[in-house]
């Protein structure tokens, strides 16, 4: 726009010139002293000419600020780029260790039936787990009626002894994987994201947890050492993909809020026979 209004006056000045100079319309007739006398005569628009300067000089103003708007825009836009890029470095390189640490577990036995690494060893722990207190506490899947009389506080507690008593030699195993699994959540919880990001990292993170992981992390919640857990599970639906019928009883599902489960419809029905 500048450039056209800039061709446009060189065009007049030009075209005036020349109408001067050779005498040509509206200047033929005219002598060279009369033709000021015309000149003269533009003086009233000298104030419009003036205002139009003016004006040209705000617009520039403006194709100024609308530059350094852009710049601004532009430099925000990078910082957000770089610290997702940063962010995801991090996040898929914690879920490379991850797998590494699962992939170290082991049972070391004199027994070939007993030896087992990887994630069989999450599995082989729980299923022990749950055949242990199942058969001592006579743990069973409950129908409607009894799901409305359950108390909750009471198997949780006995849930959580349980856990703790089983679990205190064969931490070595597990340990590990709990804290770094929890660090995750939390990295992807304290990221400078905004919250459906976070909630899509969650998604990948959830979609590297085996159903034997679910469950074992299920039932550590509610143990002295994984209480804190319970944040992240509430707030990124950790057991979405939990099957609850290999829970130790399905009235355990109790054990945490509606918002732990996600869509997990057998896990939401189940709730809502206890509050209905």
């Amino acid at each position: 726009m500048i450039i056209f209004l800039m061709i446009l006056i060189l065009v007049l000045a030009l075209f005036y010139w020349n109408a001067v100079a050779g005498g040509y319309w509206p200047f033929d007739g005219m002598a060279l002293t009369d033709t000021g006398v015309f000149g003269d005569s533009w003086g009233a628009f000298t104030s419009i000419f003036s205002a139009l300067g003016f004006c040209g000089v705000l617009w520039t103003i403006k194709l100024q600020i609308d530059a350094t708007k852009k710049l601004e825009k532009d430099a925000i836009k990078k910082e957000e780029f770089e610290r997702i890029r940063d962010f995801e470095t991090s996040f898929f390189n914690m879920l490379n260790l991850l797998q590494i640490i699962i992939k170290d577990m082991r049972i070391e036995s004199g027994d070939l039936k007993s030896k087992r690494e990887g994630r069989s060893v999450v599995m082989y722990f729980y299923l022990k787990f749950k055949r242990r207190v199942t058969n001592k506490l006579s743990l069973t899947s409950l129908g409607v009626d009894d799901l409305k009389d359950v108390d909750i506080e009471y198997e949780r507690e006995r849930l959580q002894n349980e856990y703790d008593i089983y679990f205190l030699d064969r931490s070595g195993n597990l340990s590990h994987y709990y804290r770094f699994l929890y660090n995750i959540f939390k990295f992807i919880h304290d990221a400078k994201i905004d919250d459906g990001a976070k909630q899509k990292y969650a998604k990948i993170l959830r979609a590297q947890i085996s159903n034997y992981e679910l469950l074992i992390l299920f039932y550590n919640g509610k143990s002295k050492h994984g209480e804190k857990f319970e944040k992240y599970f509430k707030e990124y639906a950790v057991f979405d993909n939990l099957p609850v019928y290999k829970l130790c009883s399905n009235a355990h599902v109790l054990f945490y809020s509606r918002e732990c489960w996600g869509a997990n419809s057998d896990a939401i029905d189940i709730i809502s026979i206890f509050e209905g």
